[in-house]
């Protein structure tokens, strides 16, 4: 499908996919850029259910090992060096 931009920036999502999507008139939406793409994302409020399932979930993650650890600090040098 094509949408055009205006010149304000706005576009009209076709119908078709407001329906797939269930999006309606007062609906918020993450919009994110990667790799070449624009993506739209709608916005679901976080709710104490949701909170839970997500608290438990990381339970569940394998223990941190060392080797982990300095992986993930290796790469945060490498990222905090590009920057200077």
């Amino acid at each position: 499908m094509i949408a055009t931009l205006s010149t304000k920036g706005q576009t009209v999502i076709p119908q078709s996919i407001r329906e797939a999507a269930r999006l309606r008139a007062g609906d918020t939406l993450d919009v994110g850029y990667a790799h070449g793409m624009i993506i739209l994302r709608k916005r679901v409020p976080l709710t104490s259910a949701k909170i839970r399932a997500l608290f438990h979930s990381g339970k569940s993650l394998p223990a941190q090992t060392e080797a982990d650890e300095t992986e993930a600090l290796d790469a945060v040098r490498r990222v905090r060096a590009r920057r200077k």
